[in-house]
């Protein structure tokens, strides 16, 4: 096996298990991505922009430095297309027409599902895709997104091939936009000279921030929201709150908090610690009764929420009570 071609079936293998094995994907349905088998909340939007940016660099960059070369060595459409052009035009099929057209639509009926299911599992739970398929789920939006994808796909496969190449692709005409006579020729070199490097040098310091943000998260996710709000009851007005804590990983874990300025007047029920089952939600109540000489104060109550590891993340609520 050469060296186009170990690339090629690298990257087609990895066009399928990346999604499978959580290494990037985005669950729109639970509001969660997945980057190198960690799950983050929405609340870590920045570690998916980053992600993504890295992403996008990535392939301006492979135009600088290597030209249209992304094509014929990484394209996953380009090597499915050019392997099923080959089998269908190979000696024994390309005198007999019906066999030829027969085993090209075979093979497209076969692939086409395979690939929607892969695309849409960057997108929704692999898992849960696979079920409502299974079991012909028509209700679930997704079912039909595949549908649909599937029929976009065969028809990519089975009729356009590289005709999309040559006519529609948007990366391929970004690469014919960005790359010069250095990107044709030069290969590797164009990664160590002029904007090449340029490229190289934001991509390392990207790819490093990103890295550094994804092995130091949290693993954890919290949330406040209010509930009651100067309820008045027995000469004290009534706050509470609800606090969520998402466990984003894959075992149980057990989160403590800690209080800051409270004042010593209130009567408060302030929970200590909650338990959270895996990539689930856990939710405890908070309860402040303010007295009277506290009424027109502002407060900004300061929650420390720690996990097993010992690392934290602060929530502040801010309270300015007045009788209603």
């Amino acid at each position: 096996m050469n060296k186009r071609m170990l690339a090629q079936v690298t990257i087609l293998v990895l066009f399928f298990i990346v999604p499978l094995l959580d290494i990037f994907r985005i669950d729109l349905t639970h509001l969660h991505f997945y980057v190198l088998t960690k799950s983050f909340s929405f609340n870590d939007g920045y570690i998916l922009l980053l992600t993504i940016l890295v992403l996008v660099f990535a392939f301006v960059s492979i135009s600088q430095w290597f030209g249209r070369q992304f094509c014929g060595w990484m394209c996953p459409h380009n090597t499915f297309s050019g392997y099923l052009t080959k089998i269908t035009h190979s000696k024994t099929l390309r005198d007999n027409a019906g066999l030829r057209n027969a085993i090209d639509i075979g093979l497209s009926l076969i692939f086409s599902p395979i690939i929607a299911f892969s695309m849409i599992a960057y997108f929704y739970n692999p898992k849960d895709l696979f079920k409502e398929i299974m079991t012909l789920d028509t209700n679930a939006w997704s079912f039909w997104a595949y549908i649909l994808t599937t029929v976009f796909f065969f028809i990519m496969v089975n009729r356009l091939r590289h005709k999309f190449c040559r006519s529609a692709c948007p990366y391929g005409m970004l690469q014919m936009i960005l790359s010069d006579k250095n990107s044709r020729t030069g290969g590797v070199k164009n990664m160590f000279r002029g904007a090449g490097l340029v490229l190289t040098i934001l991509m390392t310091v990207m790819t490093s921030i990103l890295l550094f943000a994804i092995f130091t998260s949290t693993g954890f996710a919290v949330s406040i929201g209010k509930d009651l709000q100067g309820i008045p009851a027995e000469n004290r007005l009534i706050y509470t709150y609800n606090l969520q804590v998402e466990n984003l990983k894959d075992k149980p874990a057990t989160f403590k908090f800690k209080y800051k300025n409270v004042p010593e007047s209130w009567d408060v029920s302030l929970p200590s610690e909650v338990k959270a089952e895996p990539n689930s939600v856990a939710m405890v109540n908070l309860l402040f009764r303010i007295d009277e000489e506290s009424l027109g104060k502002n407060s900004t109550i300061t929650i420390v929420i720690i996990n097993e590891d010992g690392k934290k993340i602060e929530r502040e609520i801010s309270i300015f009570p007045i009788k209603k």
